[in-house]
């Protein structure tokens, strides 16, 4: 690697870093900038595969500490919540910060065999993903608590995902998981005490639930309209009983594996799943380039580990402060992001979308039930009901 292709890198590093510690501010969003920003296709592609794991890596802080999530960590978001409240915050973040390493050193080790899995197993699956998707749809419903107003919540929204979708603005999923996940929690916040963040050792069983995420990101980027991590990793709930590191560990190795599997769609069947594979395609070709492209990818995601590793215990430090009026700041700068990227179509989503999750927090309905905001859209899409 050349000096330039290396201050390429490490810039995109820094940003990617940056950009997941700002809560909303999403990885596609920092490489749409820079695909405008006059670089060469050289250093423009070095950035985004250092931005890609570092963001990461840094946006489960957010989400861990702060519950305000990036899209591809609304999942984290809940359970991680929970530990810091139990005085588990910073095992939930080691959890999900090994599941990245690890998720990374196998999917690299695997990524030859897909190559040649992928061009053979994409035109048998794709037919039939509509019909998978259903089931699961129905059985997840079914098993939740109140099945009926679970429902109600699934569809709303569904609609309410199908809608923004559709709306043209330029980021949809911004204004959608924001206001789903992030005001609608900061409308019901109520301080409390927190305890001490406890810098308890992780167990090897969470190997089994990183090798679960890998699978299932390496079989989410054949599936058309099946782009987020949190959305594969409701379905994954439905198969395996996946308790709260668990499905912290789950969450992160799909990320992971989408993320790298998606070079290998890129290269053997012309399909890129992840945004910001999608770019980088724009800018080199990926099939000449993947050894260079893996090995960016895992110095860019063990770095990023080993300094949120490193800082971990000041991090949560911030999990005690009363957030009251840290919220009334987060949902404002939420709101300024919002009009800034996706103007008065944005502000409108995430206004419905703050009153819907408001309501499903009230209604004591699981929040893991506004993920038929991709859901629905997804069936549509399979169903080709919508476009």
């Amino acid at each position: 690697m050349e000096i330039g292709d290396a201050a390429a890198f490490l810039s995109g590093w820094v940003l990617g870093a940056l950009g997941g510690l700002v809560p909303g501010l999403h990885s596609n969003t920092i490489i749409s900038a820079l695909s405008s920003s006059g670089f060469d296709d050289q250093a423009i592609s070095m950035m985004i595969i250092a931005l890609l794991p570092a963001h990461m890596a840094l946006s489960y802080i957010p989400s861990i500490f702060f519950g305000v999530p990036d899209p591809s960590a609304v999942m984290v978001m809940l359970p991680g919540q929970r530990m810091v409240r139990e005085g588990q915050g910073l095992l939930a973040l080691k959890a999900a910060l090994a599941s990245c390493l690890l998720a990374t050193l196998s999917c690299v080790m695997l990524f030859p065999l897909t190559l040649g899995i992928y061009p053979i197993v994409y035109p048998i699956l794709r037919p039939h993903m509509g019909y998978f998707l259903l089931g699961f749809s129905l059985i997840f419903l079914m098993r939740s608590r109140n099945p009926l107003m679970s429902g109600l919540v699934f569809g709303i929204a569904g609609i309410l995902g199908q809608y923004s979708l559709n709306s043209g603005v330029p980021d949809p999923f911004l204004p959608l998981f924001c206001g789903l996940f992030a005001i609608s929690a900061i409308a019901s916040y109520k301080p409390g005490a927190i305890p001490d963040q406890k810098d308890l050792p992780l167990d090897i069983g969470i190997i089994a639930f990183i090798a679960i995420g890998i699978l299932l990101g390496m079989f989410a980027d054949l599936i058309p309209g099946v782009g987020s991590p949190s959305q594969v990793a409701t379905f994954a709930t439905m198969i395996f009983p996946l308790e709260t590191i668990g499905y912290i560990a789950t969450v992160c190795s799909i990320s992971v594996s989408q993320a790298i599997f998606s070079l290998s769609t890129s290269a053997s069947i012309g399909k890129s799943r992840i945004g910001g594979t999608a770019m980088l395609s724009g800018h080199m070709v990926i099939g000449d380039n993947l050894l260079i492209l893996l090995a960016l990818f895992m110095v860019g995601m063990a770095l990023a580990a080993m300094i949120v590793y490193l800082i971990r215990k000041k991090v949560a430090k911030l999990a005690g402060l009363d957030f009251s009026k840290m919220n009334l700041v987060l949902a404002a700068y939420l709101f300024c992001l919002t009009a800034f990227i996706d103007g008065t179509g944005g502000i409108l989503i995430l206004a419905l979308a703050s009153v819907l999750g408001w309501a499903t927090i009230k209604l004591g309905v699981e929040r893991t039930n506004l993920m038929g905001a991709i859901i629905v859209p997804t069936l549509l899409l399979l169903f080709a009901i919508f476009p």
